[in-house]
């Protein structure tokens, strides 16, 4: 949970066949759009890129958005024989950014 402005929290993530990166927000069936999508002070990167907010979407519930879809050229995620790292950094808080899932294939 972040509730006051702090450096990035990073995740090591598995090895990844697929691409897939999804992250789930806490409490509540629909959270996602106003705590992540609709959020101008959340940035996220994977492996240092920082990701376009306008290419994610709500997936598979309310609760989550998908950050990237697959590995490819018009994706952030390069196919990569190691492991990869998401950082959430956020600013300038007025409501608090409260993680409960990272899902990755």
């Amino acid at each position: 949970q972040f509730s006051t402005p702090r450096p990035s929290v990073v995740f090591r993530l598995p090895k990844q066949e697929v691409g897939l990166v999804v992250l789930c927000g806490c409490c509540g069936k629909d959270i996602a759009t106003e705590m992540f999508l609709n959020n101008p002070d959340i940035e996220i990167r994977y492996n240092s890129q920082l990701l376009d907010p306008t290419t994610w979407d709500i997936w598979p519930n309310g609760k989550c958005v998908r950050l990237l879809k697959k590995f490819g050229a018009a994706s952030a995620a390069a196919a990569t024989t190691g492991h990869n790292y998401l950082s959430v950094k956020v600013q300038n808080i007025t409501e608090p950014v409260r993680i409960s899932h990272l899902i990755t294939l």
